[in-house]
């Protein structure tokens, strides 16, 4: 995902199916929703560090291998990183506030990750987006 500018957006968001059945979909769908409201909150937010908060979906096809939020790649090139967050298995009333709570972990995640390396001491403004964010 990249800004007006051709830049790597300050925050993306991506997803992984385990699954195309109903449930899988239904995922899909909500997230896509998170990514629409992610792209419009983000035009013009600065922050030191890029972050890519990518969604598994359990399933048969590729089960989670793990719960929560972890880190993935990172490019010192770029100052970009991928959080990547696994979507708990079973019934949610609210999809979207299960989504905007790992997008807050994967925050969480990424600021201690940035003050690890010495990138930055907070990711304030990308903190600043995801409270932005409304439930559909």
């Amino acid at each position: 995902m990249t800004n007006s500018d051709g830049e790597p957006a300050v925050l993306s968001v991506g997803f992984i199916l385990g699954d195309s059945d109903a449930e899988n979909n239904a995922w899909g769908l909500a997230i896509r929703s998170v990514m629409k409201q992610v792209i419009k909150a983000s035009e013009g937010v600065v922050s030191p560090l890029r972050v890519n908060v990518v969604y598994h979906v359990d399933g048969k096809l590729a089960p989670n291998e793990f719960e929560g939020v972890r880190t993935g790649r990172f490019s010192r090139r770029d100052s970009h990183l991928m959080v990547q967050a696994a979507v708990p298995p079973g019934e949610v009333s609210d999809r979207y506030e299960v989504l905007l709570n790992l997008l807050g972990e994967a925050i969480d995640e990424a600021e201690s990750f940035a003050r690890r390396k010495g990138i930055a001491e907070n990711l304030d403004s990308i903190r600043a987006l995801v409270e932005s964010l409304t439930p559909n």
